[in-house]
């Protein structure tokens, strides 16, 4: 705790200081003082908590018409800590004082305004150094707790036990990780601290991130009278998280805003060193899959033999499946998180995830994106594989909150193998499924039809020679005459080459079916009788669907 105005009255005013007013806020700490100038402005720059000294005759020298009232309600704006006064008060600066619960002291008329300043600034440094002293002390042992590898939670234990409030450590999207309730019984559910969410990241994007002095900010709660003293947890490519001291908004002093500040530079330390760890089991685990990806890898007995020292096997039949995130702003990538740090998140998610099956899964990065192989018992086919994958995207993204999760899912393995060729279909269908369905879809390789050979085709440029070579005319001829004989082809094929089928699906007369056939063979130049044609036309509207949903996507 740092200086309080009661404190300061009694080590540093001169005697015969009285309060006259605004003893509710006796309690306040007191960070600096200043005194009035006589000329504008009347107080150098305020930053709240300061001791504010004026005489009641400078007031008019400033402005004839400006009452101590007046400044009292302004000073408070500013949020000083007091408002001490040489000269006359009168009744109005004092029910002000009162409402405003700021304390008003008289001060002797003989004192100079100057000595009283650098009196109380020279407590105020005193006190200040003993915080430091005190927080350099706090640093020290919540250190000693990480260095004994206690964990996270005794570190929010121990920062409860020193400032007597509660203490939350949440993730970098506000998850709860630690409690610690501290002696006050306080409500602490995720709605409660989520309240100012929005401001303390904005916030923390305005704010040098430091490992050794993180910042401390202050924002208040859902609950009414509570605030939090919160710092980011730095780590390497944004922010891991947050640390917090929770309590009632007036109780929360300097030495509690040190001690977060302190915390979170210990916590920072920590994450950083469970962070080395996870890397180094998350490259054991990419290695392991390089290996089983690799063709002919059933018959590698070491591949095997370290993956069931794992504890998966990967002979069992299985199902492959490849998740790529993307944030839904494109400009929310930022200081808080990266494209790195996300592609991490998704992977600790979906380890989670699969922790929920009934047999060990291997889960692992592979480029950009992250590969999950789950064994797969009974008999859900085709149908429990789209399930499963459409189940896992959808908790995976719930759990990274303000981005898209997309899936691709292979065709499950039989047994003893087949994952290589089963990644590369589910690879397939990420792809695919991207340009087609979007950033929060799951797609099957099997449900792809002929976009299973498109989904090999690198070359955009090619798919759009080919979509130009075969229907060019068409879609220039429907965009200059408002024609629809592209709608028509695409039913036709639909129906199965059935023309009976086709006129009723399109609403059309027989004949009127007729003519918009002999239109689009003569336009387009090709015959529709002929098999290799059909099977070329087919493809190439296909092409053109998926070309167009690209465009669409901005891919």
């Amino acid at each position: 705790m740092g200086v309080t105005v009661e404190e300061l009255l009694q080590l540093s005013l001169p005697p015969g200081s009285v309060v006259v007013a605004g003893r509710a806020g006796l309690g306040k700490e007191v960070t600096w003082a200043r005194s009035l100038r006589p000329r504008p402005p009347a107080f150098e720059a305020l930053e709240g908590g300061e001791l504010a000294l004026l005489s009641s005759a400078q007031l008019s020298l400033l402005h004839e018409s400006m009452t101590l009232s007046y400044v009292i309600a302004r000073l408070s704006d500013v949020g000083v800590a007091a408002v001490a006064v040489q000269g006359e008060i009168d009744q109005a600066a004092r029910s002000t004082a009162d409402d405003l619960q700021i304390p008003l002291i008289q001060l002797p008329p003989e004192v100079s305004l100057l000595e009283v300043e650098r009196a109380a600034i020279a407590v105020v440094v005193d006190k200040q150094a003993e915080l430091q002293h005190r927080a350099a002390e706090i640093h020290r042992q919540l250190a000693q707790l990480t260095f004994e590898e206690r964990g996270l939670q005794a570190v929010a234990d121990r920062l409860a036990e020193i400032c007597g409030k509660a203490v939350v450590i949440e993730d970098e999207q506000f998850r709860i990780q630690f409690v610690s309730r501290g002696p006050r019984a306080i409500s602490l559910d995720e709605a409660v601290l989520r309240h100012d969410r929005d401001r303390i990241e904005e916030w923390v994007r305005t704010v040098p991130l430091s490992g050794a002095q993180p910042p401390v900010g202050k924002f208040p709660l859902a609950e009414p009278t509570l605030g939090r003293l919160v710092a980011p947890i730095p780590a390497r490519d944004g922010v891991a998280g947050y640390l917090s001291v929770i309590g009632g908004w007036s109780e929360l002093s300097e030495l509690d805003r040190l001690a977060v500040g302190r915390g979170a530079a210990v916590c920072a330390v920590e994450v950083a060193k469970e962070a080395a760890i996870g890397e180094a089991e998350a490259r054991v685990r990419g290695d392991l899959l390089e290996q089983l990806l690799a063709d002919g890898a059933e018959g590698d007995q070491g591949a095997l033999g370290k993956a069931r020292r794992m504890g998966y096997d990967p002979t069992l039949p299985s199902l492959v499946l490849v998740f790529r995130a993307e944030y839904r702003e494109r400009d929310a990538e930022g200081p808080l998180r990266s494209a790195e740090r996300l592609r991490r998140q998704l992977e600790n998610a979906l380890r989670a995830e699969t922790s929920r099956l009934e047999s060990k899964s291997l889960v692992a990065s592979r480029g950009g994106s992250v590969v999950a192989v789950v064994p797969i018992t009974g008999s859900g086919g085709e149908k429990g594989a789209r399930q499963l994958g459409e189940m896992m995207r959808s908790r995976v993204q719930a759990v990274l909150n303000g981005c898209s999760v997309a899936v691709g899912i292979g065709r499950p393995t039989g047994p003893g193998g087949g994952l290589a060729t089963a990644y590369r279909e589910a690879e397939g269908a990420l792809r695919i499924g991207l340009r087609i369905n979007g950033p929060s879809s799951a797609t099957y390789f099997g449900d792809l039809g002929v976009l299973r050979l498109l989904a090999q085709v690198g070359s955009t440029e090619e798919m759009e020679s080919f979509r130009a070579e075969m229907l060019g005319k068409l879609e220039e001829y429907d965009s200059r005459s408002g024609g629809e004989l592209l709608k028509t082809l695409e039913a036709f094929f639909l129906c199965h080459g059935n023309l009976s089928r086709t006129a009723q699906h399109l609403s059309l007369h027989r004949n009127s079916l007729l003519y918009r056939i002999q239109r689009i063979e003569e336009i387009a130049g090709h015959d529709l009788e002929d098999p290799e044609t059909r099977l070329s036309l087919q493809v190439a509207l296909k092409v053109r669907q998926l070309l167009e949903a690209e465009r669409s996507r901005g891919y």
